[in-house]
């Protein structure tokens, strides 16, 4: 059974990508570490929020993405969406064709959209729903991060988890901190390029000390 685990520096980067840009549509990757049979996300890549379909620029910002995470002996294999209308809660078409890319190169690969409703103080719960690709489609994973800190196996006996209770505590502070501001995807970088959009290390070092 493939277990996957999200650590707090993967689930906040992309909690804060979503809440930077609320009125859009944004989308970005996860770089995990693999050992025994078991994926930790260790860190999220953003990459956009003013384009959510395959184009050149995903393939630009995907090569840079996976050369990165070559240097840091991570894998891409997740990718994650929220969108616009925060009603949706599936995969759209042009997210699982962004997906299959990465499933093509890693077939550990999972995608996550991010439910913009367990955002909020009182919910308590993941805001991430996971998707397994179960030829020929992705699937949603409804039973995945039951309860914070425990799995639940789901399409293929897959298993998702967050790394400990501490994750979605220390997300809230975080967005009531307006720590937003510290992210910066790959539309920002292209306008900007100083903008430090693979590591976001001011980002990472504010998430260490929360």
């Amino acid at each position: 059974m493939a277990e996957y685990t999200v650590s707090l520096q993967a689930y906040t980067k992309a909690v804060l990508h979503c809440a930077k840009h609320p009125w859009a549509t944004v989308h970005g990757l996860f770089l995990a570490e693999k050992k025994d049979g078991k994926i930790r996300f260790v860190d999220a890549v953003p990459l956009a929020h003013n384009w959510t379909n395959l184009t050149p620029m995903f393939d630009v910002a995907l090569q840079q993405v996976q050369q990165y995470a070559k240097t840091k002996g991570l894998s891409v294999c997740g990718y994650y969406v929220a969108y616009e209308d925060t009603k949706t809660m599936q995969l759209s078409a042009s997210g699982g064709l962004l997906a299959k890319t990465l499933l093509d190169a890693d077939e550990s690969t999972v995608a996550f959209v991010i439910d913009a409703k367990k955002l909020a103080p009182e919910s308590g719960k993941a805001a991430l729903i996971p998707h397994v690709f179960a030829d020929p489609q992705w699937k949603e994973q409804s039973s995945a991060f039951a309860e914070s800190g425990k799995s639940a196996a789901g399409t293929k006996g897959v298993s998702f988890v967050l790394e400990n209770n501490r994750v979605l505590a220390a997300t809230r502070k975080l967005v009531d901190e307006r720590a937003e501001v510290f992210v910066y995807d790959f539309d920002e970088h292209m306008d900007d390029v100083s903008l430090d959009w693979l590591q976001n290390s001011m980002l990472s070092e504010r998430i260490k000390t929360t």
